[in-house]
């Protein structure tokens, strides 16, 4: 329900933008270029120019750049070092459930004995949850942490490539994705779209008045 709700919202959103760059306003429209950032090659319409675009092959990328797998071994042996380190303490827990069940079935025992029997069997419980709970988020802590640098590092990359070669916009080719990895802020309409949705949403609160 969700994606739907998302799906007709940017429906929405890119039929507003696009009566607002390219249908004629029978209101008269508000003087939003102040909102532009001062770099925004949409500040005048001499600076407009048709941006350059190219591509990175995610799928590459994460295959061939060596970082990407040097770090994804090292990461795949903390999550090895995890698991082998739950399963020990797990079989350490699990020698004395045995004994504890072993003792408790020789019945006869007084109910303040089988109470602890029973805290104690709820206690290691505990304890090995804790622990499968410690280790992932350990590993899951790492990950992030090579997200990020994964991010930055090929982020501030494009930026200087970017620079280099006249781009404005990089953008990552996978399958059935497309997402920007770098964009020219001088394409940046964010600013000057809102002003002009505000100044539409103020008018029209003003004639309901």
């Amino acid at each position: 329900m969700l994606s739907k709700i998302a799906l007709g919202l940017n429906v929405l959103l890119i039929a507003a933008v696009t009566y607002l760059f390219f249908q004629v306003n029978k209101n008269k429209v508000v003087d939003t270029t102040d909102a532009l950032p001062s770099t925004s090659v949409f500040s005048s319409a001499d600076s407009v120019k048709a941006p350059i675009m190219a591509y990175i092959n995610g799928d590459s990328l994460n295959s061939q750049y060596k970082f990407i797998v040097d770090r994804s071994k090292a990461l795949e042996q903390k999550y090895r070092d995890a698991d082998a380190k739950v399963k020990r303490e797990y079989q350490q827990r699990q020698a004395e459930v045995n004994d504890l069940m072993s003792y408790a079935q020789k019945g006869d025992l007084p109910d303040d004995e089988m109470r602890t029997i029973e805290n104690r069997l709820q206690q290691l419980e505990m304890e090995i949850q804790q622990i499968q709970q410690q280790e992932s988020d350990r590993v899951m802590k790492k990950e992030q942490e090579l997200q990020v640098e994964l991010q930055e590092k090929v982020q501030n990359f494009l930026k200087g490539y970017a620079r280099e070669k006249g781009i404005d916009f990089i953008v990552n080719y996978q399958p059935g994705t497309q997402v920007i990895l770098y964009a020219n802020n001088a394409y940046d309409v964010t600013s000057e779209v809102i002003a002009r949705l505000n100044a539409e949403y103020e008018q029209e609160q003003a004639e309901k008045k």
